[in-house]
């Protein structure tokens, strides 16, 4: 049975006893603030996935556009030369 995104799991983590305790002493979420690091994280790692698993795609893209021009830029309204 999958968990649903918002249910929570506990878990252990390593921090340093001087960022804990500087955290602590401010009243920070500990919790919360490892979470949306890890989700920021796991946003970037698919991210770069995504652009290395289509990079020949990518520049297949470029070169046409580059050789061909961008499709009907001669109708664009705004042109940026």
């Amino acid at each position: 049975m999958q968990q649903a995104a918002s249910e929570k799991q506990r878990t252990n983590i390593t921090l340093t006893a001087t960022n804990l305790a500087a955290a602590r002493k401010l009243g920070l979420n500990v919790s919360a603030i490892s979470d949306a690091a890890l989700a920021e994280a796991v946003r970037a790692a698919k991210a770069e996935a995504w652009a290395r698993e289509n990079a020949e795609a990518i520049a297949e893209r470029r070169a046409w556009i580059e050789a061909n021009g961008t499709p009907l830029a001669d109708i664009q309204v705004l042109k940026l030369d």
